[in-house]
């Protein structure tokens, strides 16, 4: 993406990983946040001197531009580096840019070949697009966060931020596609992405299959185990768990063949996946009795792995960082801070043969002013003075902390 130039109008995470994204893979991108504290993950743990690790792994690689968005001053600057751009990403709720007079409308006619992508909580059009939107509104909306948790229990709060990540590179793949289709027409487009289509999209069984059904098969949360494949989810090996899938009508035999029972690979009641999930807590017993006769769980992960059976064992945090695969293939990897010196983050989504990654910095707050709108605007120095003075631009110097707004 060398020679293409990103504003991103965005905070916290979702809007961020699209132009994180874009950067990695050689984009200007050019972070215009709020004034005066900017984005509010510049606040968000861990912390080291006042310095977010957060941001600094949602952010690397883009340029800072602080500035006053509800002055007529400061919408005519986002304007004019519009007209100078190929890409603007934001993640306001709908109907806000519209408000700040930076509709679609208005950005399609001032720059015509610029790609407008936003990320947004519920997306554009529905009874509920003007809810503002995090991560587990999405989980919550779509069904997942029921779907989620112990068998008759509570629902489950995702761990990780998954929707937030997952929105991220689907508007990344937004973008990728309008660049492209810009190349054809010479018009730009209007990406739109949502957490709430996000989430919506991970069912992989359970919206086919209640419509399929006629509303009679209802998915409800099934606890460690998948509730239509059997045997496969998380097992008790000792003081851990493994994961053991069995998906593909070759898997049964193999997994039979590790835990000792050869002869129940096409015994009644255990040769089809509809027979065995008939008997769940039976064929789920089978393995947990096998796991219970094994020392170790690392053990088993390589008895079954020898069976060519799908599992592995659940790994905590440092264990996955650590783990000498994730660090062979760079899952994750280390970038380097001036505050923080080198800091363990997760590696790139999207692998390209021979590509070579970059030491991107996350910069400080309103950092890159003068010289973003010197070089992109043709500003000179008296007229950017002016600008600091009426408070319409605002860098380290003149930012206040504490204080985080955010435009509505």
């Amino acid at each position: 993406m060398d020679g293409v130039r990103v504003i991103e109008m965005a905070r916290v995470l979702a809007g961020p990983t699209v132009a994180q994204l874009m950067a990695e893979y050689g984009a200007d991108v050019i972070k215009v946040e709020p004034a005066p504290a900017g984005d509010p993950a510049r606040g968000l743990p861990y912390l080291r001197d006042g310095r977010s690790g957060y941001f600094i792994q949602a952010n690397r690689g883009k340029r800072s531009v602080c500035l006053d968005f509800r002055s007529d001053e400061g919408k005519a600057l986002i304007l004019d580096l519009v007209r100078h751009s190929d890409v603007l990403v934001e993640s306001f709720r709908p109907g806000v840019l519209a408000e700040m007079g930076l509709g679609w409308e208005v950005l399609h006619g001032a720059n015509p070949r610029l790609v407008l992508c936003s990320v947004t909580g519920l997306g554009y059009g529905g009874p509920l697009s003007h809810k503002p939107g995090y991560d587990t509104i999405g989980a919550a909306m779509s069904g997942v966060a029921h779907v989620s948790g112990p068998v008759g229990g509570p629902p489950m709060l995702p761990g990780p931020a998954m929707g937030d990540a997952a929105t991220g590179v689907y508007g990344f793949g937004g973008v990728a596609a309008a660049l492209f289709q810009r190349e054809r027409t010479g018009l730009g487009e209007w990406v739109q992405v949502s957490l709430l289509d996000t989430y919506m999209a991970f069912h992989e069984i359970n919206v086919q299959a209640y419509s399929g059904s006629g509303g009679t098969q209802v998915p409800e949360a099934s606890g460690n185990f998948h509730a239509t494949v059997c045997p496969a989810g998380f097992f008790r090996c000792r003081d851990r768990y493994l994961f053991v899938a069995c998906v593909s009508p070759g898997d049964w035999p193999r997994i039979a063949a590790a835990i000792g029972r050869p002869e129940l690979a096409r015994a009644p009641g255990y040769a089809t996946n509809d027979e065995r999930a008939a008997h769940r807590e039976e064929v789920n017993a089978l393995v947990e009795d096998w796991l219970a006769t094994v020392a170790d769980p690392e053990e088993a992960v390589r008895v079954l792995t020898e069976h060519r059976v799908a599992c592995e064992l659940i790994r905590t945090l440092p264990e996955a960082v650590t783990h000498p695969h994730n660090v062979a293939r760079r899952v994750v990897r280390e970038v380097t801070d001036e505050v923080w010196g080198s800091l363990t983050v997760p590696g790139l989504p999207i692998r390209f043969a021979g590509m070579t990654e970059r030491d991107l910095h996350a910069h400080e707050l309103g950092a890159d002013n003068r010289a973003v709108l010197r070089e992109i605007l043709d500003l000179d120095d008296a007229r950017i003075d002016e600008l600091e003075k009426a408070h319409v631009l605002q860098g380290p110097a003149s930012r206040t902390p504490d204080l985080i707004e955010e435009p509505s």
